[in-house]
């Protein structure tokens, strides 16, 4: 056992004095990329070109690994705070850089992050009141359908038990059965299920493949912006609704259910569906500060606040945080999983019905 420790160290040894920190980490965004989490491969990708600036602000275009010691990782730091980042985002890219580091050098006796601080600070959580909740649901859209997407967008995330719009953006037809959603959260991998609220149900008929709508989050609003006619100029035109008769007859007899419900992605390539993922996601954020200008809200709008309202108006509800755990997907609480592993889904769906009733 100790021989072959040492056998390790040396090889340990040998690796990082042969290899640099700028090829490393180039190999650690394509090890991510090949193995499909392409969400790390992009946090490795920012903190790479971080690095390459700091080199490059240090005189040097490479540096080998076994040279990576306690002082360039606090000079990497002071160099983050020197462009005025704020502490949670220069840790940030320190826990990225210390992933990165680790996956080469798996030998913590002789880590030089181990004095760096990286943990995340607390921040202050946003959330809305019913009241502003109730706003953003009667929000008139003045015309644009890409507003009208937006809005019903970040609904469907507050009627779902704040479903994460990664989760939205992967939906499938095939996941909805009964008028219940079960999913796995991208994030964690937690099997998620959701029953289905009336306002929920019908945003899906509204939009479910709906291509003349949803293809235009991935273009730039500005003079892209379609016009919704009709009396109620929020929602979308009738005649575009896929969620027909005939279109929920066809998905009840099992047919045509594996397409992407909000038509965010519409590509089977991995690759180009986290790409469309990601454009969807700006866009969507960048249509909700819209709305929330228009709305006088005090607080830019985002995808995550719809998310953070549910489970705030969860618990004023009175629903116990267990079950808000569970509700959200989150994994950090190991014994409130063991606890809700049998408990009945009527149990959540109840809880949802009383927390997204504005």
């Amino acid at each position: 056992m100790i021989i072959t420790e040492i056998v390790r160290h040396i090889a340990n040894v040998v690796c990082k004095k042969e290899e640099t920190l700028v090829h490393w980490n180039k190999e650690c965004v394509s090890h991510k990329q090949q193995d499909g989490s392409y969400g790390m491969a992009q946090k490795y990708q920012s903190t790479c070109i971080k690095l390459v600036h700091y080199l490059s602000s240090i005189s040097k275009s490479d540096l080998k690994m076994d040279e990576v010691n306690n002082e360039f990782i606090e000079g990497f730091a002071e160099y983050l705070k020197s462009e005025t980042l704020k502490e949670n985002t220069i840790h940030f890219y320190l826990r990225n850089f210390s992933a990165m580091y680790h996956l080469k050098d798996k030998d913590y006796t002789d880590n030089p992050f181990k004095h760096v601080n990286m943990r995340a600070c607390p921040t202050r959580k946003r959330a809305l009141d019913k009241q502003t909740m109730q706003l953003i649901k009667d929000f008139d859209c003045k015309g644009k359908e890409s507003l009208a997407f937006a809005c019903d967008l970040f609904m469907f995330s507050f009627y779902t038990q704040g479903m994460s719009f990664v989760d939205v953006a992967y939906l499938k037809a095939s996941d909805i059965e009964n008028d219940t959603i079960r999913y796995k959260r991208h994030k964690t991998d937690q099997p998620i299920t959701v029953t289905l609220v009336p306002e929920a149900k019908e945003i899906i008929r509204r939009y479910c493949n709906n291509k003349s709508v949803n293809n235009e989050s991935q273009h730039d609003d500005k003079n892209n912006e379609g016009k919704v006619k009709g009396k109620n100029k929020n929602k979308v035109k009738d005649k575009n609704k896929v969620g027909s008769k005939d279109k929920i007859k066809d998905d009840a007899k099992g047919e045509n259910k594996d397409y992407y419900v909000f038509g965010i992605i519409n590509s089977a390539d991995t690759d180009i569906a986290y790409k469309q993922y990601r454009s969807g996601l700006a866009t969507q954020n960048r249509r909700l500060k819209k709305i929330g200008i228009m709305l006088g809200l005090d607080e830019p709008l985002t995808t995550y606040i719809a998310r953070h309202t549910w489970a705030t108006l969860a618990q004023n509800n009175g629903v116990p945080t267990a079950v808000i755990s569970r509700s959200l997907g989150h994994t950090s609480e190991t014994t409130t999983r063991i606890y809700l592993g049998s408990m009945d889904t009527r149990l959540l769906a109840r809880y949802n019905r009383l927390t997204t009733r504005l």
